[in-house]
């Protein structure tokens, strides 16, 4: 019950925050909504990422997902899937993004983005920081991240 109330309420906010940026907005209105649809997307991936929902994962990710890492390596769905599976060393603490952007290409989303992480491992506060661009497809009528860079970012030591 916790957990739909927390679902909503964020779908909620998300779709707040989306609503004061149309007010600004220039976009057409299939634009605007699909705008609102990818900043749910993000959140539930953030929330998938940092609860290492591999169900909502498999969902989230393309089949030919490819990822290029910050350190020039690349992998798959299968990779990242296996990547994020729970580990009792490693706690994810938080995911946050910030600073979204986002350029709509009908079925097909681009999206950039700071993402904040803090894990624990073996008990040690580890904070992470990231810019990615993100490409985003609606296919088989939902949205799936298809391709994924990361980059480092400057490391917030707080």
């Amino acid at each position: 019950m916790f957990r739909k109330f927390t679902i909503a309420a964020i779908i909620l906010f998300v779709f707040s925050l989306a609503v004061a940026a149309q007010g600004k907005s220039k976009k057409s209105g299939a634009d605007a909504e699909k705008e609102i649809e990818i900043m749910g997307v993000i959140a539930h991936w953030a929330d998938a990422v940092r609860d290492r929902d591999l169900k909502t994962l498999d969902m989230l990710l393309s089949e030919d997902l490819i990822i290029t890492t910050y350190d020039g390596k690349t992998r798959g769905k299968k990779e990242e899937i296996e990547a994020l599976k729970p580990n009792p060393a490693v706690v994810t603490v938080s995911v946050t993004n910030e600073d979204i952007g986002i350029k709509i290409f009908g079925n097909v989303a681009v999206v950039t983005a700071l993402t904040k992480m803090r894990f624990t491992v073996s008990g040690k506060d580890v904070p992470l920081a990231l810019r990615y661009t993100a490409v985003f497809a609606k296919q088989e009528g939902r949205w799936q991240m298809a391709a994924l860079q990361t980059a480092r970012a400057p490391q917030d030591t707080k």
